[in-house]
C-alpha cells in the first residue's frame, strides 16, 4: 500500500472541505460518506444490533472527487447500526465503525442511525445558556461524572450511582448536607467542567455492574457520548437523552456546561478507526517512520494535517450546537498546533464567541513538531484568545506538583512570593513586579486559568497531609484555605477540583512490599483507581461543614466585586497596586477604581501580622471564617496566622 509521506501536497490533492462526512439526510434519503484516498474499495455495512453476527446487508460505495466514497439509502434510516469496511491494493477490507459517527452502540463498535432532535427533554429549547460575557467571569468546578455520586452518602439511588440520571437529580442530601447538583448549586460556581463524556475505550458498557473505572482520557469515537454513564448503554438514544437533560438541568440552575476534550491522541494506535480508515495519516510519525508518542499514550494525533484539523473543528461544532455546551477544555493543548487552535477559536466565534476554551500548554512527551509552532504555554501570545493552566501559580501557593515533599507559599516556602504575585495579576505584565519573568507569560488574564487541584495528581489536602505533616491538622486547614482564597481571588479563571471545598482526599490501600506511610496511603494518579479511591465521601462535606462555607464565601466575594474579575491587562496596571510592607512574604495589595476600593492581605506565617490600612474606613469583607463584619475600622488591623483578609472601604454618604 502507498504510504504517504508528503502530507502538505497530499492534502493539497485530496482534502476535502464539505462538512457532509458520515451520515447526512437529505429529505427522504440516507447519504453515508467516508473519506479514504487510498482506499481501492469502501463498502457500507448495516446491522440490526450494536454487536453481534446480525448483518442486514452490505452495499459497494462509489468513489468520488478528492477521496470520497459515497452511497445512498432511497429512504430516511433511522434505528439501524452501520459500519464501513475498506479495502487497501485490492485486498482484504478491514471494518471499523465510521469516525464521524454522532452515535454508536454499545461499547462504540458501530455507529447508530437516529435524528437527535428527537431526543431533546421536553423543555430543551426553552431554557438558554448561561450568559458569560468573559473567561473572567467564570468559576470552573471540574467534575467527574462517576465520582460525584458513586458512593452511597450521595444519597442517590443505586440505579443512578455514577450515572448522567444520578449527576441531575435533585433533592439529595447526607444527613444535613446537601449533595451533587444540589451541592453544586449551594457553592455558587458559574460553570460545571466535565472530564471526557465522549466514548472512550477502556470501561466496558456491557457489564455496568462489573467494578470498573476510567478517567476518560483513552478516546475512542469522538462524537458519541459515552455508555457507561447511562442507564442503559444497550440502548444508543438512552445516553444522548440523559446527557441532554443533564446539560438542561445545569442551565436550568444558571450554570454552564464545559467539556472536557481529548483530541491529541487515540486509545488504540493500529487498530484506531483513524488508521483503518487512511492509514498513517490522522497521527503524526517521527523521522523513522513510527507512530510519534508525544501525547505519553502511545501516539499522538496530527492537528497539522488538514483533514484531522477539519475533524475537530467539525467535531467542536457539532458538540457545541447538539449538546448546547458552552466551552471546551482541551487536553495536553500543547500536542495542537498554533494555527489549528486560532482557527477553532475562530470557528466557535463565529458559532458563539462566549464560549470558554481554554486546555494544558504542555505534552506528555517530545513532539516532532518544532516547539515553536506548538500551543505550549510559553507561546501563549500567538494564541492570546484561548486559556492555558497557570501551573506557575498552582506550584507557588502550595509547593511542587511532582514532589509530594516540596512546599509553597501557604505551607512554609519564603521564596515563592514574587512567583505568586505574578499569579495574582493573572500573569501579565505588571509595573510593580520585576523577576520571575517565566510567570509573567499571558497575554491577557482572561487566559491565565487559575488553580491548586485538579483530578490529576494529589488533592490539595492530600499534598498538604504529606508536605506540611509536621503541622497541626488545624493549621493545615488555615493552609488549605489560604490557598483557596489565593487561587480564587486572582486575577484571570479560578478553577476548583469537585470535593477540593471540603478536603477531599483520595485513599488507597498500600500494595504488599510497600511501606505503610503518608506518600503510600493516599493516590496521586488515580485515573484507573476503584470507587473507593475516586468516588466523592460526602461525609468529608459534614466534616468539614466551615472549610465548605469558606470556598463559598470566596466565590460570593468574587462573584460579587468586580474588581476581581478585572479583563485586561490595563485594567490591571490602573486598579491594582501592591502595598509596601517590610515582609515581602506578607502579600498585600490594593484593588481599586471610582466606587470601590478593596485591601487584600494575605498572611503565610503561624503568627499574626499587623498592618496599617489606607486612609479612610473600612469594614471587612472577608476575615479567617470566611464572614463580614460592618463595625468601621481603620488604622492598624491585625491578619491572623494563616489567612486571608479583606477590607472594603466604607463609602461616603453623598
Amino acid at each position: 500500500m502507498i504510504r504517504i509521506t508528503d502530507f502538505a501536497k497530499f492534502d493539497k490533492e485530496f482534502a476535502y472541505n464539505g462538512e457532509d462526512l458520515g451520515v447526512t439526510y437529505r429529505g427522504a434519503r440516507t447519504v453515508f460518506k467516508a473519506w479514504s484516498p487510498l482506499a481501492t474499495g469502501v463498502y457500507l455495512n448495516l446491522y440490526l444490533d450494536g454487536e453481534g453476527s446480525n448483518l442486514i446487508e452490505t452495499l459497494p460505495m462509489e468513489p468520488e472527487q478528492r477521496g470520497v466514497w459515497s452511497v445512498e439509502l432511497m429512504y430516511h434510516a433511522e434505528d439501524i447500526f452501520y459500519t464501513f469496511s475498506f479495502e487497501f491494493d485490492n485486498r482484504n477490507r478491514i471494518e471499523t465503525i465510521d469516525v464521524y459517527a454522532k452515535a454508536c452502540g454499545v461499547n462504540g463498535k458501530r455507529g447508530f442511525l437516529v435524528d437527535h432532535s428527537k431526543l431533546d427533554p421536553e423543555g430543551w429549547d426553552d431554557i438558554p445558556r448561561p450568559e458569560c460575557n468573559s473567561p473572567c467571569d467564570a468559576i470552573v468546578y471540574e467534575c467527574h461524572v462517576r465520582d460525584l455520586s458513586a458512593d452511597p452518602s450521595s444519597g442517590v439511588e443505586p440505579a443512578l450511582r455514577g450515572k448522567f440520571a444520578g449527576f441531575f437529580t435533585e433533592g439529595t442530601k447526607y444527613h444535613s448536607v446537601t449533595t451533587c447538583l444540589d451541592h453544586i448549586k449551594e457553592l455558587g460556581v458559574t460553570h460545571v467542567q466535565l472530564l471526557p463524556v465522549f466514548d472512550f475505550a477502556t470501561v466496558d458498557e456491557s457489564r455496568p455492574y462489573k467494578a470498573q473505572y476510567n478517567w476518560g482520557y483513552d478516546p475512542l469515537n469522538y462524537n458519541c457520548i459515552e455508555g457507561s454513564y447511562s442507564t442503559d448503554a444497550l440502548d444508543p438514544k438512552c445516553r444522548i437523552r440523559e446527557f441532554k437533560q443533564l446539560v438542561m438541568e445545569l442551565h436550568r440552575n444558571g450554570i454552564g456546561v464545559i467539556m472536557d476534550v481529548v483530541y491529541n491522541h487515540t486509545y488504540h494506535t493500529l487498530e484506531s478507526a483513524f488508521q483503518k480508515t487512511i492509514p498513517y495519516y490522522y497521527h503524526r510519525m517521527d523521522h523513522e517512520g513510527r507512530f510519534s508518542n508525544g501525547s505519553g499514550c502511545g501516539n499522538e494525533t496530527a492537528s497539522d494535517h488538514l483533514m484531522f484539523r477539519r475533524f475537530m473543528i467539525n467535531s467542536l461544532k457539532f458538540w457545541a450546537r447538539e449538546y448546547k455546551l458552552d466551552g471546551f477544555r482541551f487536553d495536553l493543548m500543547g500536542l495542537h498546533d498554533i494555527e489549528t487552535v486560532n482557527i477553532i477559536r475562530d470557528e466557535l466565534n463565529k458559532f458563539d464567541p462566549k464560549l470558554l476554551m481554554y486546555g494544558e500548554g504542555w505534552t506528555g512527551g517530545e513532539s516532532p513538531v518544532a516547539s515553536d509552532k506548538l500551543a505550549y504555554k510559553w507561546n501563549s501570545y500567538k494564541f492570546g484568545r484561548v486559556g492555558l493552566f497557570n501551573d506557575n501559580i498552582r506550584d507557588a501557593i502550595k509547593g511542587g506538583t511532582f514532589n509530594p515533599y516540596d512546599i509553597g507559599y501557604v505551607s512554609g516556602n519564603r521564596n515563592a512570593a514574587l512567583v505568586l504575585k505574578r499569579g495574582l495579576v493573572g500573569s501579565v505584565p505588571h509595573w510593580q513586579l520585576k523577576g520571575a519573568q517565566e510567570a509573567c507569560w499571558a497575554y491577557e488574564p482572561s487566559q491565565a486559568v487559575n488553580y491548586v487541584e485538579a483530578h490529576d495528581n494529589h488533592t490539595l489536602w492530600d499534598k498538604l497531609s504529606i508536605s506540611a505533616k509536621h503541622f497541626s491538622r488545624e493549621d493545615r486547614v488555615k493552609m488549605d484555605k489560604l490557598a483557596a482564597a489565593l487561587a480564587i481571588l486572582a486575577q484571570g479563571m479560578p478553577f476548583i477540583h469537585l470535593g477540593q471545598d471540603f478536603l477531599r482526599s483520595k485513599p488507597r490501600i498500600p500494595k504488599e512490599g510497600e511501606p505503610d506511610n503518608e506518600v503510600t496511603r493516599v493516590c496521586h494518579d488515580s485515573y484507573n483507581a476503584p470507587d473507593s479511591t475516586n468516588a466523592v465521601k460526602w461525609n468529608e462535606k459534614l466534616d468539614n461543614i466551615e472549610v465548605f462555607e469558606y470556598y463559598k464565601a470566596l466565590i460570593r466575594l468574587r462573584r460579587n466585586n468586580r474588581l476581581f474579575r478585572l479583563r485586561t491587562r490595563e485594567e490591571i496596571s490602573s486598579h491594582m497596586r501592591f502595598m509596601d510592607y517590610w515582609d515581602q512574604n506578607v502579600i498585600a495589595f490594593i484593588l481599586e477604581d471610582e466606587t470601590d476600593c478593596l485591601v487584600c492581605l494575605f498572611n503565610p506565617y503561624q503568627e499574626e501580622r499587623r498592618i496599617w490600612l489606607p486612609e479612610g474606613r473600612f469594614y471587612t469583607r472577608l476575615n479567617e471564617q470566611g464572614r463580614m463584619n460592618k463595625e468601621p475600622l481603620g488604622g492598624e488591623v491585625a491578619v491572623p496566622p494563616i489567612s486571608a483578609m479583606i477590607f472594603k472601604k466604607v463609602k461616603r454618604r453623598e
